[in-house]
């Protein structure tokens, strides 16, 4: 005689129920990466303006902040990140650079200003109207300022940082 197994419909429903629950859960995760970096995918103020500048732009983040939208992107193997106002208008372009890579005459102008102090970080960041500037922690001990080097070479303290 063969045995019977008998299950209680109501645990057959819960079953059914959780594997119903996981695939969804997959088919959501998939479908969400596959859209992850998908230029299309955009939806912010700026998103045509983005598409149209960096039209081949992978691995594309953006975040929407109060004052502006924070875009993060890999294009031509470089990570940038771009700034569009809340009009949707480019702010501008930016992206870690090496110390070195810093213009000459810059690093002489940090160095007059800031005697004692050691490059520790590099910003270019192109302005969509006042051009190309860069942004450089400094640190003397315990002091570390984030410096501002204007197009013409002004330096000028972004913000004091706090250790």
């Amino acid at each position: 005689m063969k045995s019977q197994i008998h299950q209680h419909p109501k645990n057959t429903i819960v079953t059914v129920g959780k594997k119903v629950s996981i695939i969804v859960l997959m088919v959501i995760t998939i479908v969400s990466s596959a859209f992850a970096g998908d230029n299309n995918a955009l939806n912010f103020k700026g998103a045509d303006a983005f598409k149209k500048l960096y039209p081949h732009a992978t691995k594309v983040v953006y975040e929407v902040k109060k004052e502006y939208t924070q875009v993060r992107f890999s294009w031509n193997n470089i990570d940038l990140q771009a700034f569009f106002d809340r009009q949707g208008n480019l702010i501008g372009t930016s992206r870690n650079i090496a110390v070195s890579d810093l213009p000459l005459a810059y690093v002489r102008n940090i160095n007059n200003e800031y005697d004692g102090y050691t490059i520790t970080e590099a910003i270019e960041f192109d302005h969509a109207q006042n051009g190309m500037s860069y942004y450089v922690s400094v640190i003397n001990g315990e002091k570390k300022y984030v410096l501002n080097v204007a197009t013409d070479g002004t330096v000028s303290v972004f913000k004091k940082m706090k250790n």
